[in-house]
């Protein structure tokens, strides 16, 4: 039995004795095409059919009803790229963005439209296109997931918003325009960004705003800021404010739209919610013993919501406090009342301690007209420095008196 080192020199050296005999063939092929003894046939391209512009196009379109869409969208490229100035290329460019569509190259497809909104803005194709990047970039804003390295890994928001706003640079006049402005507001909304939400949804109000896409983006608008007011997010109850006026508008503007009973139901929400925030910054202060402070908190939920159960709530701790402590330790402002009768009295003395400062005054000192126990009166000082004049460099000009009729004698 021969060992494996003598079949491995019997392989070698068979391999090596074929590929000397292919080497020999190649080369005398050559040498006589070089003698002129084999004529060889003309290189072609297979794949870009023969012809003028118009002649590949209607291939290109027999290759993309056949179902042949790889043939298709090279045919539709090459007429694209090689002659962007005959009247074909705006057909290919549009044929070519929807076979990529089509076959499921979704950002490709959207490139595509958007060199052909650039590059051919008359073409008739134009609003299709927009309305073809709209579903592209409306997949995305649904969750469908950016490729990359051939492999869809994550859903992308950015890139929703990226096509957006891409869209609205091309054709910002677009019929579709209104509906991209708000779509964008949305992508931007479930992003977490919501002051450039509430910017993009407005800027639908402001720019397009016939359009039918007001309705939604006015409810969107007060649907953002009671998410702010209600997720906790906020520090006070503004943004459930912005949110209760923003939906009374809408209510006001478009009292037919469908979204209408949401709005009520959203507002009923906010009402509840803010009735006991405000009734627990009440208790945050009875719990600290700032009394006058929870009775004021306490009040505002009898008056802005009286028919809710806080409002039941707030007005059983007012009597309590009212019982313990008396209503004048709960009065804001002036802890009595400062009667007519006080009132001139005050006035009275005010009036002797001027007279005082006079330099022929011969009375009484002041001490004894004001007394030990009131306090002298305390000088006005001004809350602001804006408020303060500047002192003039110069005295103003005198006016001329008026002519004085002679005194008679």
């Amino acid at each position: 039995m021969r060992d494996s080192g003598s079949i491995f020199s019997l392989r070698r050296s068979f391999f090596s004795a074929l590929s000397a005999a292919v080497l020999a063939a190649f080369a005398s092929a050559l040498h006589a095409e070089s003698e002129g003894l084999v004529k060889s046939q003309p290189i072609t391209n297979n794949l870009i059919p023969e012809g003028g512009t118009a002649d590949q196009l209607a291939a290109a379109d027999g290759f993309a009803d056949s179902g042949d869409l790889d043939k298709a969208i090279s045919t539709y490229r090459y007429i694209a790229k090689s002659a962007p100035g005959s009247k074909e290329a705006p057909s290919a460019q549009y044929r070519l963005a929807k076979q990529l569509n089509n076959k499921g190259e979704f950002e490709s497809a959207f490139k595509e439209y958007q060199n052909l909104l650039k590059k051919y803005p008359q073409t008739p194709d134009f609003e299709q296109s927009v309305a073809d990047q709209i579903e592209i970039a409306n997949a995305f804003l649904k969750g469908r997931r950016v490729k990359m390295l051939g492999l869809r890994l994550m859903p992308s928001m950015e890139k929703a918003e990226e096509m957006y706003t891409a869209i609205l640079k091309s054709a910002p006049y677009s019929k579709h325009a209104p509906v991209t402005q708000f779509n964008l507001g949305l992508a931007l909304e479930k992003q977490g960004k919501a002051k450039e939400a509430i910017a993009a949804y407005q800027r639908v109000l402001d720019k397009y705003p016939n359009s039918s896409a007001c309705a939604s983006a006015s409810y969107q608008i007060g649907y953002v800021y009671q998410r702010l007011g209600m997720t906790g997010k906020s520090q006070d109850l503004s943004a459930l404010k912005e949110a209760q006026n923003n939906y009374q508008d809408f209510l006001l503007q478009y009292p037919n739209s469908e979204k209408v009973p949401q709005a009520g139901e959203n507002m009923k929400k906010m009402v509840s919610r803010e009735s006991a925030d405000t009734l627990r910054i009440a208790r945050f202060y009875d719990f600290n013993k700032d009394y006058k402070a929870a009775s004021i908190y306490y009040n505002d939920v009898l008056r802005r919501f009286p028919q809710s159960e806080e409002s039941t709530a707030a007005k059983t701790r007012i009597d309590e406090l009212k019982a313990l402590y008396g209503e004048d330790s709960l009065r804001v402002g002036q802890e009595r009342p400062e009667t007519g009768e006080r009132l001139a009295e005050r006035r009275r003395m005010q009036a002797q301690i001027e007279t005082t400062a006079l330099a022929n005054y011969d009375g009484p000192p002041k001490k004894q007209i004001v007394g030990e126990e009131a306090p002298l009166p305390r000088p006005q000082m001004k809350g602001d420095m804006r408020d303060a004049q500047p002192i003039p460099l110069q005295e103003p000009p005198a006016v001329s008196p008026a002519q004085k009729t002679p005194l008679t004698p």
